[in-house]
């Protein structure tokens, strides 16, 4: 289902960030080539002014100005002399260019009403500027004038072709094309990627519901068959005493389904952000002796030494909710207690850095590996697994590491020095909670 969400997003987003490159590179194509087409109609104007008006100051005509001014297709100027070709302009002209310039002449006439051989009473100059377009698709700026002068007219067909124009116009949209296509590539290729990352979490915490769901029911079919069986056993004995037992058993599984299930909801409030905390002032070294008190009798049982060491001066206040705290030192002395054997030792210890309380709970059991220093906080995890104590679900360290988390606090384990495992707690200081 992800990987099909995955290029799905992946190709929309492509498309729709694609599309809208697509249009801004549009629109400023149209607007170079608005602003290219009209800086070289701007430059075919003053050179066309500037030989308009030579010619009109000019009563002779020099074959150096001619050679001088057309420079190849760029810039060619045709001259009549009272209808009559230049002498200098019917030698350099080839039967293909004449027959353009004809064309022109033609055009001018019939398109623009602009007879470049008018009669002799008009005696003010005039000329016409126009797009000139081939049968092969050629294009041409083009001009077509009169100047009038003592002996009459001069005439005049001005052509600027559009090829380096229209090269250069290529060009532009090979290379915009070609930068929408990287572009493009590169959307694709990023969209991929951030999809990915956008994906991911989503994709882990699916896996980690699945696996939380067919945890919690495995947990659950136990009591649950305990409760059924006892049920149809208690239906069919007439026996007050085997009555009595599996009505015990019963309660026994009910009041453990019943433990497994608020541990659920703790930890599905925890996940809403929705954790009911209780904050007050507490001493956090009371806290700690509360709970070393609790489990001495438990660890003297199992032959397994306890220590606690404390500051000796005075320590400010821990705002945290006493019961929440004090169920998370509890489940990690469980865990202490469950993992250390006999002759074994678990130690308790508090520090205090500026703003900072810092709770160990050390132990001299096996230990956790390094490959499981992350996962062990996993619900439903045991870093035991051939552990089999029915009070343990596999959750209590989940717990503990969202009631810290909700503190504002940290919970993390580290190797003991003298073997075993140590958890550590950190806790701000009263004033920096908010």
């Amino acid at each position: 289902m992800f990987k099909q969400l995955h290029v799905r997003l992946t190709v929309f987003f492509t498309l729709v960030t694609g599309s809208i490159f697509l249009l801004l590179t549009g629109i400023c194509l149209l607007f170079a080539q608005k602003s290219m087409l009209q800086s070289s109609h701007a430059s075919f104007l003053t050179e066309l002014n500037a030989a308009v008006l030579y010619l009109q100051e000019q009563d002779d005509i020099s074959h150096q100005w001619l050679s001088q001014i057309q420079r190849g297709d760029k810039f060619k100027l045709y001259l009549y002399d009272n209808n009559v070709p230049l002498a200098y302009q019917s030698y350099h002209l080839s039967d293909e260019e004449s027959q353009l310039v004809n064309d022109v002449i033609a055009q001018a006439r019939d398109d623009y009403d602009m007879d470049i051989f008018v009669p002799s009473y008009q005696r003010i100059s005039s000329h016409t500027e126009f797009t000139y377009r081939t049968a092969d698709g050629r294009e041409y700026e083009a001009s077509a004038g009169f100047i009038p002068n003592e002996n009459g007219y001069l005439s005049f067909i001005v052509l600027s072709s559009h090829a380096g124009l229209q090269h250069q116009l290529l060009l532009l949209r090979l290379l915009v094309i070609a930068a929408d296509l990287c572009a493009i590539l590169l959307l694709a290729v990023f969209a991929w990627h951030f999809t990915g990352r956008l994906l991911t979490p989503l994709s882990e915490n699916q896996k980690k519901q699945t696996h939380f769901i067919a945890a919690a029911s495995h947990e659950l079919r136990t009591p649950l068959s305990v409760l059924l069986s006892g049920l149809e056993s208690v239906s069919k004995t007439d026996s007050a005493e085997q009555r009595e037992h599996f009505i015990d058993l019963m309660t026994t599984e009910g009041h453990r389904m019943q433990h497994l299930i608020d541990d659920m909801l703790l930890l599905a409030n925890a996940d809403s952000k929705s954790l009911p905390l209780h904050l007050a002032p507490q001493q956090p070294d009371e806290l700690l002796l509360h709970v070393y008190e609790a489990f001495e009798s438990l660890a003297r049982q199992r032959g397994i030494a306890m220590t606690v060491s404390l500051p000796e001066e005075l320590l400010p206040d821990c705002s945290c909710d006493k019961e929440r705290i004090t169920q998370v030192f509890s489940i990690l002395m469980d865990n202490a207690l469950c993992y250390t054997p006999s002759d074994g030792k678990v130690s308790l210890s508090l520090m205090y850095q500026p703003h900072l309380f810092t709770f160990r709970f050390s132990d001299t059991g096996c230990g956790v590996p390094d490959e499981e220093k992350e996962t062990i906080f996993d619900r439903f995890y045991r870093s035991d697994i051939s552990h089999t104590d029915k009070n343990h679900f596999g959750l209590g360290l989940c717990i503990a590491k969202e009631i810290v988390s909700a503190h504002g606090g940290r919970l993390w384990v580290e190797d003991h020095a003298g073997g075993g495992a140590c958890f550590v707690i950190t806790l701000p200081e009263h004033e920096t909670i908010h």
